[in-house]
């Protein structure tokens, strides 16, 4: 049965709305409060940008469902030491789990800080580096290679692009945080194979049905893990208002993410905004999941679901947002 999940967007909301929403949508039978983890937001207008990892920890006292991130990069801005001991520290303080979503970047979380921004390869070489630093701080040897970790738990690495010298955390769950990779492609799909209990995508329909899945669950048995271990999560957007045309204008703030600004290395939210203009009503409707019937939002998310994802992470957009998740527990997550 698919689990739906709320996707807590720091980018539109301010940190005390959001733990609102978060709590509204565990009121309202949602599973799971995701969070979005960037310095810029995707537009500029009446925009938002909280940390993400302060709001967590303020969620984790204010709600009882499990909370990660969707998706923390791996590239200047962090080390992934700090990663590694920021979810060691909330799954520590948190009673359900906590998932670390991790990913090749966005240029505009680096990019305004200073740091470069280079090519794919390179981006998912850091990734790669970050997963193996990660998971031998956390000593969860059956994830790496056990050479990695030292006497008493001191981890040494020499990467090309990370290193640790003897670090140690000190501070460790008794279970680790799970680990999930967002993959749009084949190539960052393997890493969420390898070393990954889920993998996150906005991909839907044949592009996921046909190209990441079977990408995934091959990657999987080829190193020799369970495929269907492998746990699967979509992103949507949802807008919903009784009026159409009013659902669909609520929409506006993420136009711009029809014009694949996230492959263009784009880091002014203003520039990011102005893209947005360009799209079109067809593109929009294909993009985000925008009704005037609560049916429509259950069919829709029941389509996905046969696509064979187990989470959909719906981010709330709607004019009236307490409204959308008195609807989704009124009337769409008991009928799915």
């Amino acid at each position: 049965m698919v689990s739906i999940d709320y996707m807590a967007h720091q980018e539109q909301y301010s940190p005390p709305e959001l733990l609102e929403y978060g709590a509204a949508a565990e009121r309202n039978g949602f599973e799971f409060v995701w969070t979005s983890d960037h310095f810029h937001p995707w537009f500029h207008t009446d925009a938002e940008a909280g940390f993400a990892w302060s709001w967590l920890g303020a969620a984790t006292e204010r709600f009882d469902l499990p909370v990660g991130t969707c998706v923390t990069p791996t590239a200047g801005r962090y080390h992934p030491a700090d990663i590694a001991q920021a979810f060691a520290t909330l799954q520590t303080m948190h009673d359900d789990r906590v998932v670390l979503g991790l990913s090749t970047g966005e240029a505009m979380n680096e990019t305004p800080l200073g740091f470069d921004w280079p090519e794919y390869p390179e981006r998912r070489d850091r990734l790669e580096e970050s997963l193996e630093c990660i998971r031998a701080l956390w000593g969860d040897e059956e994830w790496v290679d056990s050479d990695l970790i030292g006497e008493d738990g001191f981890v040494s690495y020499d990467g090309n692009r990370f290193e640790l010298n003897e670090a140690k955390l000190y501070t460790l769950p008794e279970q680790s945080p799970e680990i999930h990779v967002a993959a749009n492609g084949p190539s960052t799909a393997r890493l969420a194979a390898r070393y990954a209990d889920g993998f996150i995508t906005v991909k839907k329909g044949e592009e996921y049905t046909e190209r990441l899945y079977p990408a995934v669950r091959r990657y999987a048995e080829e190193e020799g893990n369970d495929p269907d271990a492998i746990e699967t999560t979509l992103l949507v957007i949802a807008s919903y208002d009784k009026d159409y045309e009013r659902a669909l204008e609520s929409t506006r703030s993420w136009w711009a993410t029809t014009q694949n600004v996230f492959d263009r290395a784009m880091d002014n939210p203003k520039r990011i905004e102005q893209e947005g203009k360009k799209a079109t009503r067809e593109q929009v409707e294909e993009k985000f999941l925008i009704a005037d019937d609560p049916a429509e939002i259950a069919g829709q998310l029941e389509e996905y679901a046969e696509m064979g994802f187990d989470r959909i992470a719906v981010g709330n957009t709607s004019p009236q947002p307490e409204q959308f998740f008195e609807v989704m527990g009124d009337e769409v997550i008991s009928s799915i």
